[in-house]
């Protein structure tokens, strides 16, 4: 029997290395767990003798809290999934949009973005300048469905998979949750490897690709433990350095650019290829989508929707541009440069870092390092943001602290990276679509229930008028009886991911659609994908709202 049932029972939180009581009240309220079905955080009066030291541990989770309570203390943000309350939002003014600006800059602005647009000239046998149209129109408009997504962090105050649940239902948003979670495990581990090539690289093969894996991964979890806040400051530190250094590789490299090559095949082939790009690098943005809310629940619902369009779609797609332009130029050095064909060979899209910046020396090794920081930057929010999906999955899972999700998450890519250290081009190309294609539903999803279910306002329920959204019930996010059952959302999903099958075109699958346009077939899913949803959807989800009134949320 447990004996955390009385709220009366904790009242008290012993401070690091020290026996004096701290009251729960004290603690900052951002940073307080806020665990559901437990007193053991309740802001009560605290009993002078009663301390988290006195009382009984007889189960392993009771332990388990026992010590999470001790990490608290050291300013670990325990908070998980919960709706952040009105009174506890941060207000949108012009630094926060200057910290939100920062802070995607130096998550969009690294060496991840730019491998993304290098398959142009690798992968596909584009051209320059049909790999940077392709790419820059698919990373434009991915930008843009990130930005989207974005808009419903301040008016729900709840992380985007969660908000999902009001009318995706309890149970297909947790599908929903694992397939965020394998996309950002796949980032982490394709950003583990490359972390390896580049210190692989700069080193001449003297630091191993294992050293790499484990720095990125150390460094990761370490910020991403501490919660937001912690996140965004690592974030705003390292945006503008970063994005000098690669200004600078420009500057370096422009002397191997080959800008004169054609893209090879015929015309059908080379416009299969193009299209098959172009779903690649809308996959680097778009995919930012299933957690943009999560960086924006802190703020004021009184912020302006256009504002946060156009500050985050501008933040994600200028410096993934400035980034992935660089990338497709120095891809385009391999094919005429025997020296970096081997580079690559050798240490893969990291190495190519290493050679741009070749001429500088000692000193263009140094930049290298820095922008193995850029690496770290993308992951962090992979970690930080793997924690808050899981928790998506229910209560039971909720009642464990967001930290131990996060070592849970580093564990899982730091041991895949370490598998397939040697294989990451492949990863790439056969990865990025696969992410594309999930957000690109869940995108579909929130668009077409905003604009054809949510243009009249709900009827006031007792309790809730001061509730600032009047088109959603945010408050009923932990009810399952009252959410939607998800019925319509879940087969629009699965009718989405059979058009994805229809019309990918991969390396291990060529759908129907896929395989006739080219030699090597074109990537159609995401066209595909939005056929069916946009047919299927409204219908399902009228019939849904129909036959349970009540549970429109």
């Amino acid at each position: 029997m447990s004996h955390y049932h009385d709220k009366n029972d904790i009242s008290t939180f012993v401070e690091s290395g020290s026996t004096r009581p701290v009251s729960a009240s004290s603690l900052d309220s951002s940073i307080r767990p806020q665990f559901p079905e437990s007193h053991l955080y309740d802001d009560e009066k605290p009993s002078p003798d009663v301390s988290v030291h006195s009382l009984p541990r007889d189960t392993w989770f009771e332990k388990f809290i026992y010590y999470s309570s001790k990490v608290d203390s050291l300013g670990v943000e325990l908070r998980g999934i919960q709706r952040i309350p009105l009174d506890e939002r941060k207000k949108a003014d012009t630094k926060a949009f200057i910290d939100i600006s920062l802070f995607w800059i130096c998550a969009c602005g690294g060496l991840t973005s730019m491998q993304g647009m290098m398959l142009g000239p690798l992968a596909f046998g584009l051209s320059l300048k049909d790999s940077l149209v392709s790419g820059l129109l698919g990373v434009f408009l991915g930008s843009g469905v990130a930005a989207y997504g974005a808009t419903f962090g301040p008016r729900s105050g709840l992380r985007q998979l969660v908000g999902a649940r009001i009318f995706a239902g309890w149970w297909p948003t947790k599908v929903f949750a694992l397939l965020s979670i394998i996309g950002g495990l796949g980032w982490s581990i394709v950003n583990c490897v490359v972390g390896g090539q580049v210190l692989g690289s700069v080193s001449d093969g003297k630091v191993p690709l294992e050293v790499g894996i484990t720095i990125v991964t150390v460094v990761s979890f370490f910020t991403a433990v501490f919660g937001v806040r912690a996140v965004m400051w690592f974030e705003k530190v390292f945006a503008i350095p970063l994005n000098v250094v690669f200004l600078l590789l420009y500057v370096c490299s422009h002397s191997y650019y080959d800008v004169h090559a054609k893209s090879q095949g015929t015309h059908l082939t080379i416009a299969g290829n193009w299209l098959s790009n172009f779903a690649a690098c809308f996959g680097i943005t778009n995919t930012w989508m299933p957690l943009a809310a999560d960086y924006y629940a802190q703020y004021s619902p009184s912020v302006k929707n256009w504002k946060i369009v156009t500050v985050t779609w501008l933040s994600i797609f200028i410096p993934s541009a400035f980034v992935g332009v660089l990338g497709t130029l120095l891809s385009t050095g391999v094919n005429t440069n025997t020296e970096w064909a081997a580079i690559h060979d050798k240490w893969g899209n990291g190495g190519l870092i290493t050679a741009g910046f070749a001429k500088w020396k000692g000193g263009g090794k140094f930049l290298v390092v820095l922008l193995f920081i850029s690496i770290i930057c993308n992951n962090i929010l992979n970690t930080y943001s793997f924690a808050l999906s899981i928790q998506t999955w229910g209560r039971a899972v909720m009642r464990v602290p967001r930290w131990f999700w996060s070592f849970i998450c580093c564990c899982i890519y730091f041991g895949c990276s370490m598998g397939g250290r040697y294989k990451l081009s492949e990863y790439l190309n056969n990865f990025l679509p696969m992410i594309g294609y999930w957000a690109h539903i869940f995108f579909l999803l929130i668009l077409l229930e905003q604009i054809l279910f949510r243009r009249k306002k709900l009827p006031v329920e007792p309790g809730h008028e001061d509730e600032n959204d009047p088109y959603y019930r945010w408050y009923l996010w932990d009810s399952p009886e009252r959410l939607p059952h998800g019925i319509a959302a879940f087969c629009s999903f699965l009718l989405g991911a059979t058009g994805a099958v229809l019309g990918m075109s991969q390396v291990y699958f060529q759908g129907p659609i896929a395989k006739h346009v080219g030699a090597y077939g074109a990537d159609l899913g995401l066209e595909a994908i939005t056929f069916f949803v946009c047919i299927s959807y409204p219908i399902f989800r009228y019939l849904e709202a129909k036959r349970w009134p009540e549970r429109f949320a």
